[in-house]
């Protein structure tokens, strides 16, 4: 279990984070929301150890993640951060290949086992043909599944994934979101994913964080997060909900 409680994160005098506490259980996905500047690169970058929070504390399995060796959390943490940044002159199966590097031994070399993981994150994620191509001559929607093959490859328990779908076209939204969603199910990996789309939320997490100004406006199931009086007021814009014949809400639009 993820257990972060009352986390505060400051630059100069901006508050960043405003005592963020929330716990997620193993398997479960969470969907980060909020407008922008609300905090959720800066709650997703203070878990996994990239920006040192001032106050709180961030426990995964029961340990503390802000005290754990770099390559110890990395065997824990896994990112997709948001920026789809693909290093030149590497190939698909190289870049992949990266995810092993929290296992390495002193001569940076992969062994066997390495290399049948990396094979599998490419199979998972349709990416195998494209073993041997130059990473960076690919679409974007071909990189960012070599970048989600990569984390998949550094078999970590806890993922972070920051707007991944971003710039993406719809059919890549799906397809990465489909290939995310799958890969969970099967290893029960705890996944926090901050989205922009609140329709893709509610249709892919089982539980909503939703920010605003670094602090935690509602936590818990979408249907009970998501409603209409609350996203209209965080999101300071007019926003209905179109509910099921069960009353649950099936699609999330603005008011136009």
């Amino acid at each position: 279990m993820l257990s972060v409680e009352n986390i505060s994160l400051s630059f100069d005098t901006a508050t960043i984070l405003d005592n963020v506490s929330f716990q997620l259980h193993k398997g479960k996905i969470l969907g980060l929301i909020g407008p922008n500047g609300a905090g959720k690169t800066s709650l997703i970058r203070s878990i996994n150890g990239s920006l040192r929070v001032d106050s709180g504390k961030i426990q995964f399995k029961k340990r503390d993640m802000t005290a754990l060796p770099p390559q110890e959390r990395a065997q824990l943490i896994a990112t997709v951060p948001q920026s789809r940044t693909i290093p030149a002159g590497f190939t698909v199966q190289q870049i992949v290949s990266m995810g092993r590097t929290p296992y390495l031994n002193w001569f940076g070399r992969t062994n066997p086992k390495d290399d049948q993981i990396v094979k599998s994150a490419m199979q998972r994620t349709n990416i195998l043909k494209l073993a041997d191509l130059p990473a960076e001559m690919l679409s974007g929607g071909e990189q960012q599944r070599v970048i989600l093959a990569r984390a998949f490859a550094q078999e970590t328990p806890l993922l972070l994934l920051d707007e991944p779908t971003t710039h993406l076209d719809i059919r890549y939204q799906m397809e990465f979101l489909a290939l995310l969603f799958e890969h969970v199910k099967k290893e029960k990996t705890t996944v926090i994913i901050a989205m922009h789309d609140l329709n893709q939320a509610l249709r892919f997490c089982d539980e909503i964080l939703l920010l605003s100004r670094g602090k935690v406006e509602a936590e818990g199931k979408p249907s009970k997060v998501l409603t209409e009086n609350r996203l209209s007021r965080v999101y300071q814009y007019p926003i209905q909900i179109r509910e099921g014949e069960d009353g649950v809400p099936a699609f999330i639009y603005p008011e136009y």
